[in-house]
């Protein structure tokens, strides 16, 4: 009977499904990723924050919350943890008291340095198989995407 009841309904395949497949992706290299910065004591909310901050020193909180896939809950145990490490320090905002801007310390950037090559190493299959062109067409597509889905925490 639940034959009957699959063949009337439409099914999404999913290994065709672009969406399902670009979360299987993200699965893998965060996976692959946190191996990595365990192995460093940083859990991969943690080595999200750091990067982030790498990024764009000065960054707020509620800056990192827009830019990556975590919650406020989370970055501010990640924030707080990076701190208690001294990996990270915060500097009050001159312009809003209420704000403070996260630097990496030496220490932060010495593990960010450490970090990045290997975490690069993750892609380097994927480096092989895109060509530049490729790898910008990708990333001018998603950004596209992104924009036309906006997040909606």
């Amino acid at each position: 009977m639940s034959s009957d009841i699959s063949q009337s309904k439409q099914i999404l395949h999913l290994d065709g499904y672009w969406p399902y497949q670009i979360t299987v992706l993200a699965d893998r290299i965060a996976r692959r990723t946190g191996k990595i910065v365990k192995e460093s004591g940083l859990n991969l909310s943690q080595w999200r924050v750091l990067a982030a901050i790498a990024d764009k020193p000065g960054r707020t909180s509620v800056e990192v919350v827009t830019i990556t896939p975590m919650d406020k809950g989370i970055v501010s145990r990640a924030t707080k943890a990076l701190l208690s490490m001294g990996f990270i320090r915060r500097q009050a905002s001159q312009i809003d008291g209420r704000l403070s801007h996260l630097h990496l310390t030496n220490q932060g950037w010495e593990m960010y340095q450490k970090l990045m090559p290997q975490i690069e190493e993750v892609l380097q299959p994927a480096d092989d198989c895109l060509t530049p062109q490729g790898q910008q067409q990708l990333a001018d597509s998603l950004t596209k995407l992104m924009h036309l889905l906006p997040d909606l925490r």
